[in-house]
């Protein structure tokens, strides 16, 4: 597209009213800013009438973003972000990404690839020249201080049958643990540091039949608002167990925010039944565990941290997105025993101070900032 003057591009046009694109030249002035979101306030949409958006700020063009919902046409105001083709972060230089950016009202899915996708990137890294600093860095919200959490268990979780009985020892034991203490150099921008202190909300079942593909983020937020009776504890973390799995997608789980319909903050994250998937199995030696509910506790001990320490958007993550979990990924050391005793393999996660000092351990990339 030919980058045209925006002076000249923000000749607001009436709307296509019935079209699939907003007209050409339709302009939509963001008026307020969303936490955890790439566009700002004074930013400005700007349809080329085709189904994309060009992106302005401070009267420069920034880059160009699908708008398959035809939000440049809305008059009514609404969280804005931007995503990649399936829903998930796109976060640093937007005018320097490579692939096909979207333009959503869905707060973006942050998500735990798979084992062989973080193998290949890490071998990538080990060959990149580093040009930017390691560590993480805290992005204008706040943390989660003292976190709840609830466990959702969506279909038939008959089989493996341990799985339900797991999990709740798992998010009991961990409250107090040194998985838990790992986060408790992290603040946030106005409510203080990450401390240790964990409530288990217990679990509940939906016995009605969960979708078959995996979940948006619009659809976690409904199914954990429906739960919560759209009065979801703020400092909650709603976890969504699926009996169905994620289908054909490269990774094991997600966290993500929204709001319920009443206008409630919530957060959310999907876990869906990743039994015999490969690349989501931690290899844990546990014998008294099934290998579905080992590979769950392993990624939800990953979404539980990165929740913790970026619960809507703009907390502590590094300059490639990676949040605490991303920097340590398939990154074990010893097996680790919670408050409550139980045992399990979970990944490491990630301390800037150890990484400073030159005390923790390797991850993928060689970079001694993992603990557990």
């Amino acid at each position: 597209m030919k980058r045209i003057s925006l002076l000249i591009a923000i000749l607001a046009c009436v709307g296509a009213g019935g079209t699939s694109a907003a007209e050409r030249n339709l302009t939509h002035f963001v008026g307020a800013d969303t936490e955890g979101s790439q566009i700002a306030r004074g930013d400005v949409l700007v349809a080329d009438g085709e189904g994309k958006v060009a992106l302005y700020r401070a009267n420069r063009f920034v880059t160009m973003l699908h708008d398959p919902d035809d939000i440049a046409s809305e008059r009514s105001g609404g969280p804005l972000y931007v995503t990649d083709a399936e829903g998930n972060a796109v976060r640093g230089d937007l005018s320097a990404q490579t692939g096909d950016l979207y333009l959503s009202h869905e707060a973006p899915q942050i998500v735990y690839y798979r084992r062989e996708f973080i193998e290949a990137r890490a071998a990538e890294r080990s060959l990149a020249k580093a040009t930017s600093s390691v560590d993480m860095t805290l992005h204008g919200g706040n943390v989660l201080t003292s976190n709840k959490t609830m466990a959702i268990f969506w279909g038939a979780w008959g089989s493996p049958g341990d799985i339900i009985s797991g999990i709740d020892s798992f998010f009991g034991g961990w409250g107090g643990s040194g998985m838990a203490k790992d986060s408790t150099e992290y603040h946030g921008t106005t409510n203080g540091n990450v401390t240790a202190t964990s409530t288990y909300l217990g679990h509940t079942i939906d016995s009605s039949t969960p979708p078959k593909r995996a979940l948006s983020t619009s659809g976690a937020v409904s199914e954990a608002c429906k739960i919560a009776g759209n009065n979801p504890d703020p400092n909650a973390v709603y976890f969504i167990y699926t009996s169905t799995g994620a289908g054909h997608v490269n990774y094991c789980a997600w966290h993500s925010w929204g709001t319920c319909s009443n206008g409630a903050p919530i957060q959310v994250a999907y876990m869906p039944n990743i039994t015999g998937i490969a690349g989501c199995d931690p290899g844990s030696d546990v014998t008294s565990q099934s290998e579905g509910l080992a590979a769950l506790a392993n990624v939800t001990s990953h979404e539980l941290s990165e929740a913790i320490t970026d619960p809507r958007g703009a907390g502590w993550f590094d300059s490639s997105n990676g949040e605490n979990g991303d920097k340590c990924a398939w990154s074990f050391h010893n097996d680790v025993s919670l408050s409550n005793g139980s045992k399990w393999k979970l990944q490491m996660e990630w301390s800037n101070n150890a990484y400073d000092a030159g005390t923790g351990y390797p991850n993928r990339s060689g970079q001694n900032g993992c603990l557990q």
